[in-house]
């Protein structure tokens, strides 16, 4: 981080369109864990990520989804029985979420061959505050931000209930029709 990214060979989803080169002093990551990747690692991303802190539901799910979209890019691409792993850092502190996820360069960036939509990299724009996928030589990370103060702050909305109508149970509507 801190520095500008190599973009070069990337497209416009692949930059972060609210890409910023912000040096970021974050102190230590609140996880930061190794992940071999299997078809299990999302999964594992996801659990391990969701046992961080307790932001509200909104956020919680955010940082979620788009951390597994990151695993998910990176298994994807990985080679089938290699033993390809990921790091994964991750810190909540009182005003951003910031995950980040390293790995070989080739599996957060596919050759420019394999064509069609990146789901992945469009939540990322949809739901991220800032994100971006900065490769060097043999790695390439790919983080995101979420900023805590605008999923906080909204309020959240109950659902509003309809009253059920009042059922007689089971046993009263059999009793009744035995009874005639």
């Amino acid at each position: 981080m801190g520095g500008a990214a190599d973009h070069s060979g990337l497209g416009p989803a692949e930059q972060g369109s609210r890409y910023q080169t912000v040096p970021v002093d974050l102190g230590p990551p609140d996880l930061e864990i190794s992940l071999q990747l299997d078809p299990h690692a999302p999964r594992a991303a996801r659990y391990h990520v969701a046992q961080v802190d307790r932001p509200s539901p909104d956020l919680r799910d955010a940082v979620i989804l788009l951390t597994s979209e990151l695993v998910t890019r990176a298994a994807q691409y990985s080679r089938p029985g290699s033993d390809e792993a990921v790091q994964l850092r991750v810190w909540m502190p009182a005003d951003v979420v910031r995950v980040e996820l390293r790995a070989p360069r080739e599996l957060l960036l596919p050759p420019a061959e394999r064509e069609g939509p990146h789901y992945g990299l469009v939540l990322l724009d949809q739901v991220a505050d800032r994100w971006s996928i900065e490769p060097t030589e043999a790695l390439a990370c790919a983080w995101f931000e979420i900023d805590r103060h605008r999923h906080e702050a909204e309020p959240e909305q109950e659902p509003q209930r309809q009253p059920r109508p009042r059922r007689r149970s089971l046993a009263r509507r059999l009793r009744s029709r035995t009874a005639h």
